[in-house]
């Protein structure tokens, strides 16, 4: 079996290349990077099935070369509103099936277009194949199976917590040279302008940042904001008795206050705005950069927090009718974290499973879907088990916590 991993030499692209090769030392991989020499280098560290090219993956006519005797390209390139259309076309053209990470809402509808063209090339593309979205997903489609018509669907990530000393810093939100990240451009992008959410059975457009309040079962009510993501505009997609879904972020106080005084002064989405705002979060959130009222707010804010019940750091909650006819509400959620607890091994450690369920026949569809759609859950969360810290009493294979609640 051989794949084309594009920008598999980046940050993302190396945890995805290096588990696939935990779960299947035999498959061949290329590591294709517009870096060629850094390409090169990683590909050093594996033995001779692992290899290197440069790439440019805006040129059509070299990512279809690249493609042609590979079974399947795996894409951690971004940003996806530049580059995901262009490499799935690539992969439909040449027949060779596809998996991404992409996490930008207008990117997954485009793509989501290709899917009759996909089922005529014979291939499987999914999009969206990280932790969310991606993982999210999954926990969502745990809860959906549970009912015999779902009506709202959320998605939850977050800190799982307060925030304590050591927050800052591993958020990641500027380079060395103090610019910000694009993981943190990105995250400004999904909190400006408008972003789709479903409601009313309808993708519709919502405030980001505004705040929802809700019970989570068997932990407590609290209240989360509104970002963009694509968990809404897929989910319903599959299951169409829907009629509410957003994707929500449950974090503390002080960071909410942060992105909301960062995004404040972006018009319409702005890409200049949008640079600028991410590095006035980076300055709020950073100490060294806080103002007196910063830190009166972080103290505050602190303090509220408390007394807080969070959500788990990555969830799904599910509200509808079960197969009685009678209202309940489920939550789903991971009991422990990732061994390797940082941005890019919670994205890319999913990947790579997913493309071993894929190389391992486990996933056979054809078309182009969402995670949801076409990888099983159950399958999915057992080969996860073993790349995180179980908390306490609880094992590899039951890794997920189910609660529900009646009325």
């Amino acid at each position: 079996m051989k794949i084309l991993a594009l920008g598999g030499c980046g940050a993302m692209g190396k945890v995805a290349v290096e588990t696939a090769l935990d779960l299947d030392p035999t498959i061949e991989i290329i590591i294709a990077d517009l870096d060629g020499e850094a390409a090169k280098d990683f590909s050093n560290s594996f033995s001779d099935n692992v290899t290197a090219v440069q790439a440019n993956a805006l040129d059509s006519a070299q990512l279809d070369d690249l493609m042609r005797p590979c079974d399947i390209v795996v894409s951690t390139i971004g940003p996806f509103y530049m580059f995901g259309s262009a490499v799935l076309e690539a992969a439909i053209r040449t027949k060779t099936h596809y998996i991404d990470i992409c996490d930008d809402p207008e990117p997954t509808q485009a793509m989501l277009s290709f899917n009759e063209k996909a089922k005529q090339a014979g291939i499987t593309a999914i999009i969206g194949a990280g932790s969310s979205p991606g993982t999210s997903n999954l926990l969502a489609a745990t809860a959906l199976a549970l009912f015999e018509s779902p009506k709202e669907a959320y998605t939850f990530w977050g800190t799982g917590g307060p925030l304590d000393a050591s927050d800052d810093d591993d958020m990641d939100l500027s380079d060395e040279r103090g610019n910000p990240t694009a993981a943190t451009v990105h995250w400004m992008e999904q909190l400006t302008g408008s972003v789709d959410v479903l409601e009313n059975g309808e993708l519709t457009s919502k405030a980001p940042l505004s705040a929802v309040t809700m019970d989570f079962p068997g932990i407590g009510s609290d209240t989360s904001y509104v970002c963009g993501h694509p968990e809404p505009m897929t989910l319903h997609r599959y299951y169409p008795s829907l009629q509410t879904s957003y994707n929500l972020m449950n974090m503390p106080g002080y960071i909410i206050y942060a992105l909301k005084k960062a995004t404040k002064n972006v018009r319409g989405g702005a890409q200049v705005d949008v640079k600028a705002a991410s590095q006035k979060l980076g300055n709020i959130l950073s100490e060294k950069s806080m103002g007196v009222i910063d830190t009166a707010k972080y103290i505050g804010h602190m303090l509220k927090d408390k007394n807080r019940t969070f959500f788990p750091d990555l969830a799904a909650l599910v509200i509808g009718d079960d197969s009685d006819g009678n209202r309940m509400s489920v939550g789903v959620h991971l009991e422990g974290k990732m061994k390797v607890d940082d941005m890019a091994h919670s994205t890319c450690v999913p990947t790579a499973i997913i493309l071993n369920m894929m190389t391992s026949g486990a996933i056979v569809k054809h078309g182009v879907f969402a995670p949801e759609a076409c990888v099983d859950p159950d399958l999915y969360f057992k080969q996860l088990g073993p790349y995180m810290t179980i908390n306490e009493g609880f094992d590899e294979k039951t890794i997920l916590r189910i609660t529900k609640h009646h009325g």
